[in-house]
Parts: structure tokens; sequence; C-alpha cells
């Protein structure tokens, strides 16, 4: 499934952590890593050359560092914009996935997405796995780990039966062909839409989705899945759905890029995105592809 992954390091402590929590997806077929360190140059001649030999020792020890776990690992410093330059290096290298932590440098106790990441997560026409990450404090002092330390044991797959959500269900049915044994199926009614012109037609609309649901469930358990839930909500989705990770701390949340609203979804506030930025777990976005 991901057997190709870029992996977009800032040198950072942070981003030792995630170069570590990389293991974790050789079980799901990870076995090159495209180790890149964007040079972000602006109007200084030379500069690019004097950033690139201080990056070196850092970027050679992370690259020992993936080699040892088994990984073939190759290794680039392109000039340019970080977001784009990443999403663009990822297609041409042919990679499956784009891997991401929730910040970088800034050490601080409420980790947000940084600008980088949310870059990537809107241009990207690769999966982007936003690995999410927490402080804390030892001695004093604060320290970065990984929110969860495992990939497949409880897989949340939010879905608005649309072409984008259906096709992010074929990466659901890997990842149980990959060891995944429990995935929430969730789907919210959207208050917004429903309210109050379709109140009375909820029930019904609660009828067909369910039907989707067990349809899904009945799916992923003949393929291996053995605990498959289903969670039918009302009200606002980006609220239900960052409320579900919050109540079941799922080990990965896998989304569609792009929900019913294809222009709409591109940006900030959409579902996928809000859900991305503000998780409490790490999240697998997918986008559609053409």
């Amino acid at each position: 499934m991901f057997t190709k992954a870029l992996f977009a390091t800032d040198l950072s402590p942070a981003s030792d952590v995630v170069l570590d929590y990389l293991k974790l997806l050789k079980p799901l077929g990870c076995k090159e890593v495209v180790l890149t360190y964007v040079l972000y140059v602006k109007h200084t001649v030379g500069l690019a050359e004097a950033m690139q030999t201080e990056a070196t020792p850092r970027l050679e020890e992370q690259q020992r560092i993936l080699e040892s776990e088994g990984f073939t690992v190759s290794v680039h410093t392109p000039v340019g914009v970080p977001g784009p330059t990443i999403v663009r290096l990822a297609l041409e290298s042919g990679c499956s996935l784009v891997v991401i932590g929730s910040h970088g440098h800034s050490m601080a106790r409420e980790v947000a997405l940084g600008g980088v990441a949310t870059d990537v997560v809107h241009r990207s026409s690769v999966p982007v796995l936003l690995v999410r990450l927490q402080i804390t404090e030892e001695s004093g002092k604060p320290v970065c780990s990984v929110v969860s330390r495992d990939v497949v044991s409880h897989v949340l797959y939010a879905t608005d039966f649309s072409d984008g959500a259906e096709y992010a269900l074929r990466y659901v049915e890997k990842l149980v062909e990959g060891g995944c044994r429990t995935v929430t199926l969730m789907h919210v009614q959207e208050e917004a839409k429903i309210s109050p012109h379709l109140r009375e037609r909820l029930e019904e609309f609660n009828a067909i989705d369910q039907a989707r649901l067990e349809r899904l469930r009945e799916r992923l358990l003949s393929i291996g899945a053995e605990d498959v839930r289903i969670d039918l909500s009302y009200g606002n989705p980006i609220k239900e759905i960052l409320g579900k990770v919050a109540d079941l701390c799922p080990s990965l949340v896998v989304m569609g890029a792009h929900g019913r609203g294809f222009i709409a979804d591109l940006f900030v506030g959409s579902v996928s995105h809000s859900v991305v930025r503000y998780s409490s777990s790490p999240v697998l976005l997918v986008p559609l592809a053409h």
C-alpha cells in the first residue's frame, strides 16, 4: 500500500520522533523513504549552499537511523517553498505517501498544525499521513512524543458517501488486510442541511445511511476485520468527528480529502481539513485519484 514514502523533515528534535514512527509503516509495505529537507531560500545568492552544508550532518544522521530499520533511503535537499516543493517531489519520486509531523521547531505545549503541513495537506494529490505530536514535561523540560505508537489497532473511518470517501475506503481495506482488526465507521447527518426544512425526514435518512454503513461493515468483516462498529450521528460534522476521536483515541483516522462539495473542501474550514488540523489522533487524508 505504502511502498515508498516521502518524509518531510525540518531536522528538529520533533522530526526525530516522527522518524521513529515511520518504522510502524513497515508492516503496511513501506520499504523506501525519500528523506526530504527543503532549503527555503529567498533573495540571497549562495545561501542555499551554506544551508545545505549546515544540514548535511543531521540529514546523514536521520538517514542512518532509517537505514538501520531496513529502509532504502534517498536524501533530497531541493530549494524552494516547502509546501509545493514537497508535493512536487512526492509526485516526481513516485511516492505513495507523504508523512509529516504536526509541528516543527516550536515546542509549545499546544501542538498546532504548522504552516508547511497545512500547505502540503491542501495541495497534495498523494495521500498524506499527519503524525500527531504531543508535548509533556520531564524534569522541567518539554519533551515531544507521538500520540499513538500504533497504526492499525483501531481505525476510525469517517465517510459522507462521496466518491472521495469511497476512494479512501480502499485504504481502510488495505489497513484491514495489513492487520487492523477494529474499525469504526462513522457518518454524520449534517444538521445545517437537514434542519429545519428536512427535519421530518431524518428517520428516513438514518435508515438509508444505516443500511449503507451495514454494507460497508460486511465488506470489512469479509476481508478480515473482527470488530466493525457503526456510529451514525447528527449535528456539525467537524464537531461530531473530533468528539468521536477524543472519545475513542483511535490509532488512525482515515478520511477522503474532498467530500461532496469538492470546491468548498479546498478551503480551510472544510470537514476533512478541519479534522486534520484539530484531531488528537494521527490522520490519513486520501485525495481522490484522477
